[in-house]
């Protein structure tokens, strides 16, 4: 017999890989939103400007941001010479990432 084909070979295993890829996808997207919440959580308020800035947002597949366009917001994150630093970004995503490391990726996919 004459003809064109193809050979599909180990195709279990590409399916399984591109379901843990987008599971993966899933867990990042929700390992962001949990920072962003805990970033608003304790995040200073004042007016609640830079609080309702703060926000998540997908630069590509499986990363993931966490931050806030208000022009005064690293000067709260990271102090002044008159300032003190008031961190919310940084100590939210320590604990988020200390949780993932604590019960494993895994409890975060699905």
């Amino acid at each position: 017999m004459t003809g064109t084909g193809i050979f599909l070979i180990n195709l279990d295993k590409i399916i399984k890989k591109v379901q843990m890829e987008k599971e993966l996808e899933k867990a990042a997207e929700r390992i962001a939103l949990m920072i962003e919440g805990e970033a608003k959580k304790i995040c200073p308020v004042r007016t609640g400007r830079l609080r309702a800035s703060i926000h998540t947002g997908k630069i590509e597949d499986g990363v993931y941001y966490v931050g806030t366009n208000v022009h005064y917001a690293p000067y709260v994150e990271f102090g002044t010479r008159k300032m003190a630093a008031q961190p919310y970004l940084r100590p939210a995503a320590k604990k988020v990432v200390g949780l993932v490391k604590m019960k494993g990726i895994k409890a975060f996919i699905g």
